[in-house]
């Protein structure tokens, strides 16, 4: 065999005790910094399926609303696209990670309200096995659940009073995903990319009729759910010239992934003592699924700038039955692109690089006979290179993102979301040859 194959082999096994070691903090800071944090979501839609969605991306894709289908930037991480992780070359070894801080405003018959919540949204590398393939391993949430509010009512008013009922909903947990991917460019024109995933979580949901006599009794119902399942993901990419540019073409396709859940609600009733009177749980088998997902992106780059759009639909309507609910078949769109004046200037405003993004999200879940809220978004960002005296260069990505939750039938909340989201990306010349004398 070739020379380099051997000797991309032995650069190989040799860093992956750094690996290793990267990676068990990765774990800690994903798996354990959350339990004191919140998971990212406040909002009361995420009672509906199995949460709210969370964006399958990075930092570079969240200021550009979100596109990453077609993008194929050398020694850039880009989870969007497995066919992608060919890029990165032989010295390289890429860690990305990033979270986040929000503040949303809930608008219901003329009431507003504001909540504020922090989230680490992912963690992933890259680096190369062999020349023309390149592994790629990352965690990061599906989705998220997390909700608490609460509605009373008179039921009857009379002279000893006025009895009211108090109806609380409460919710937590969600999904999780880790996945290793390959992508292998055979041609410098076409490269094939496959993540395999595996994802689990718990989700629960409490609803509680309390009176305000203790002769009426409390009522309890609690949604429980435990999911997991394999999940695989197909990417290509392929690139040509056109003028003085370069045009990339990006698909993607997820056949639906069947979550092997353990599924059941729980209905109570409990006296003023609190003990339990009656207690009923039905059980439910296949009551959840990821739905089957195609996506398409187109990037065109030049030397300084580069734009894109990407659109994906998402066969939510026969993936799974939320606890009987059913699902929408949903349709997203993103527009973005990057501006880099100079990539090697000494000044660092001169050689970052700026972002900026809209995008457009149909629901995949009803709320009653109703479709759930449309989302309407835009992001900005910047990206700061910072190369250290080893030759290594760490990149910080800010982008700011405003959401526009509108509502597809009366009665519904309004919400609008300002998020800050902060990357850190090092790019490590971890494979380079040292030579002594």
């Amino acid at each position: 065999m070739n020379s380099w194959y051997w000797r991309d082999w032995i650069l190989f096994a040799a860093s992956m005790r750094k690996v290793e070691k990267l990676f068990l903090i990765a774990i800690v800071v994903f798996f354990v910094l959350p339990l004191k944090a919140q998971n990212g979501t406040l909002t009361p839609y995420s009672r509906y399926g199995i949460g709210q969605l969370a964006e399958q991306s990075v930092g570079i894709n969240k200021a550009m609303g979100g596109i990453g289908i077609g993008l194929r930037e050398r020694n850039t991480l880009n989870i969007a696209n497995p066919a992608s992780y060919s890029t990165v070359d032989t010295l390289t070894f890429l860690f990305d990670f990033g979270f986040s801080l929000s503040n949303c405003n809930f608008q219901e018959n003329g009431v507003r309200l504001n909540a504020r919540n922090a989230s680490v949204d992912y963690i992933a590398m890259q680096f190369r096995i062999v020349r023309n393939l390149g592994f790629t391993m990352s965690l990061m949430p599906v989705s998220n659940t997390g909700y608490s509010f609460s509605e009373t009512s008179v039921i009857r008013s009379d002279e000893d009073g006025n009895l009211t009922a108090t109806n609380s909903y409460g919710g937590e947990g969600g999904l999780r995903k880790v996945a290793a991917g390959l992508g292998w460019a055979p041609f410098k024109w076409l490269s094939a990319g496959v993540d395999a995933g595996y994802v689990f979580g718990d989700i629960t949901h409490i609803i509680t009729n309390r009176y305000n006599e203790s002769t009426v009794f409390t009522k309890n119902k609690a949604y429980y759910a435990s999911m997991r399942g394999l999940n695989l993901d197909f990417g290509l990419q392929t690139g040509f010239n056109a003028g003085k540019g370069k045009l990339t073409l990006g698909l993607v396709y997820s056949p639906m992934t069947a979550l092997n859940d353990d599924t059941y609600i729980l209905d109570q009733i409990i006296n003023s003592s609190s003990v339990e009177e009656v207690s009923d749980t039905v059980r439910m088998s296949n009551a959840f699924a990821l739905p089957e997902k195609f996506g398409a992106g187109l990037t065109y780059s030049h030397e300084k700038w580069l734009a894109g759009a990407d659109v994906s639909y998402e066969r939510w309507g026969g993936s799974g039955l939320f606890f009987g609910e059913s699902g929408r078949d949903r349709i997203k769109v993103s527009l973005g692109g990057m501006y880099q004046p100079e990539r090697n200037h000494r000044n660092l405003f001169r050689r970052s690089s700026y972002r900026a993004g809209l995008f457009y999200s149909q629901p995949y879940f009803n709320v009653g006979n109703m479709a759930g809220p449309v989302e309407y978004g835009a992001s900005a960002g910047i990206s700061l290179p910072i190369i250290n005296h080893w030759n290594n260069l760490i990149e910080i990505n800010i982008s700011g993102q405003y959401v526009h939750c509108k509502p597809s039938a009366a009665g519904q909340i309004t919400e609008d979301y300002l998020r800050l989201s902060i990357g850190l990306a090092f790019n490590e010349r971890w494979f380079t040859k040292w030579k002594v004398e």
